[in-house]
């Protein structure tokens, strides 16, 4: 997975993610977002409700198939831009 970050002032990023660790990522946010939950405010938890991160993880091997597939492209109203690559 490749994801780029493009800021308004010019400055560009490109984090390099291979799948097998943003699965691991994945598992261990899951764990670690369980323990750590009562720490939240409510819009916090609402949010972070909303991502099955164990789904995630195991859906991640399957996306090895589709190699270049653009996932999210983002573009804010200041001018930066979030591109998400597999």
């Amino acid at each position: 997975m490749r994801i780029y970050i493009r800021e308004k002032n010019g400055k560009s990023f490109f984090i390099p993610v291979p799948l097998s660790i943003a699965g691991v990522a994945c598992k261990i946010a899951d764990f670690v977002l369980k323990r750590v939950d009562k720490h939240f405010d409510a819009k916090t938890k609402e949010i972070l409700d909303c991502v099955d991160f164990r789904e995630l993880a195991r859906s991640l091997k399957y996306l090895k198939d589709y190699k270049g597939l653009k996932m999210v492209e983002v573009k804010s109203q200041g001018g930066d831009e979030v591109t998400i690559i597999l």
